[in-house]
């Protein structure tokens, strides 16, 4: 992930991120707000008085396969990116609201002011759905030879003389369980 999409997390919120998953993604919103992205999951992360965290924190925590998509709303001077999912209404949001319909306040977003940050986060919206891409990705199997299939194969290297009797026997047996 390139540099400028990696902001400095706090120790006391990189706490939150457990050990076993490799950050990929941090930004930092206008307030304690940041956005972070491991190898597992997108996870939104606030603290302090203006994210209505004035003692403890938000966190916020997704899988990128339950994530339906990511954006970023922007007016005039101010906006924020949102998460969404499944089943979770997508109210408008207004900087200047009060309580939930302030992106400030909403588990599932950052707010945003000024142009810089906006393109930061309009960058990682695309590492996101990317992201989410992935998660939804079919995973092929790999194909395990069938027994019948492994025994023409010792068969081809016992006429040629690359196996022993003994060697193919025994082979046999323990591909046919006896």
């Amino acid at each position: 992930m390139a540099d400028d999409l990696m902001d400095q997390l706090p120790d006391n919120v990189a706490r939150e991120i457990p050990n076993t998953e490799k950050i990929e993604l941090c930004l930092k919103g206008t307030n304690k707000e940041w956005l972070v992205c491991t190898t597992a999951k997108l996870y939104i992360i606030k603290k302090g008085f203006m994210t209505g965290h004035t003692f403890g924190s938000g966190i916020y925590q997704m899988p990128y396969k339950n994530i339906t998509g990511v954006q970023t709303e922007y007016h005039a001077l101010s906006g924020y990116f949102q998460v969404s999912t499944g089943g979770m209404a997508d109210k408008p949001k207004d900087y200047w609201g009060k309580g939930a319909d302030r992106p400030q306040e909403s588990p599932n977003c950052v707010t945003i002011t000024g142009k810089t940050l906006l393109a930061r986060f309009r960058a990682g919206c695309d590492f996101i759905n990317n992201k989410i891409a992935d998660a939804h990705a079919p995973v092929t199997a790999a194909q395990v030879p069938s027994a019948a299939d492994e025994l023409k194969k010792f068969a081809d290297l016992h006429a040629q003389g690359i196996l022993t009797d003994e060697e193919f026997t025994a082979k046999k047996k323990q591909l046919l369980g006896i």
